[in-house]
């Protein structure tokens, strides 16, 4: 089965799941996977809510879409990209990536993914603002959001308990007049 919907970049695609996808979060339900140590820990316990997600891989969904996945352009699977849009407050959202394949982080494709993602978002939701929440120990996803100009908007001393310590939780925006200038900046280097 091929997907429905895709987005292509220069290094990664978005796209609508495809059942192959299913074994994937089969193999990602892994609670000792890297990637879970940076993925809201403080959230889950045992499976990582990875069962949860699993359940959330919608094979039939319609535009807009909420989720997309992500994949190399040689067709590795790397995770996906979510949207938390609520009906009763439609200007302003919140997203979320995740890329569980270790192998592939450090290579720009994470900022590619969400570059297209919020993107898509802006242009396809008539959207103000779009922001993601994280933690201080989630460089990673600090540095992306500043590469494509999301501000931090807010700090929560002491917001989060990982391993048993605290750490501050960041949450970071970007309003759509912002986003209309890093776009022009960035579309030569994200797109195909």
């Amino acid at each position: 089965m091929e997907c429905r919907f895709r987005i292509e970049g220069t290094s990664v695609i978005l796209r609508t799941a495809v059942p192959a996808d299913l074994d994937d979060y089969a193999r990602w339900s892994d609670p000792n996977l890297k990637a879970w140590q940076y993925d809201g820990p403080w959230y889950h316990s045992g499976d990582k809510g990875q069962a949860t997600r699993k359940r959330t891989v919608d094979l039939a969904q319609t535009p807009p879409y909420k989720r997309l996945e992500i994949e190399t352009r040689e067709g590795v699977h790397l995770g996906w990209l979510v949207v938390y849009q609520k009906d009763n407050d439609p200007h302003m959202t919140e997203i979320g990536i995740d890329i569980v394949e270790e192998a592939y982080w450090e290579k720009g494709l994470g900022t590619e993914a969400l570059f297209l993602w919020v993107d898509y978002l802006f242009r396809e939701r008539g959207l103000t603002r779009i922001g993601f929440s994280t933690w201080v120990g989630n460089q990673r996803m600090i540095a992306v959001g500043l590469k494509l100009g999301f501000a931090e908007e807010c700090r929560i001393r002491n917001g989060c308990e990982v391993g048993g310590k605290f750490y501050d939780r960041i949450k970071m925006g970007i309003l759509r007049e912002e986003w209309d200038n890093v776009r022009d900046s960035q579309l030569r280097r994200f797109s195909k």
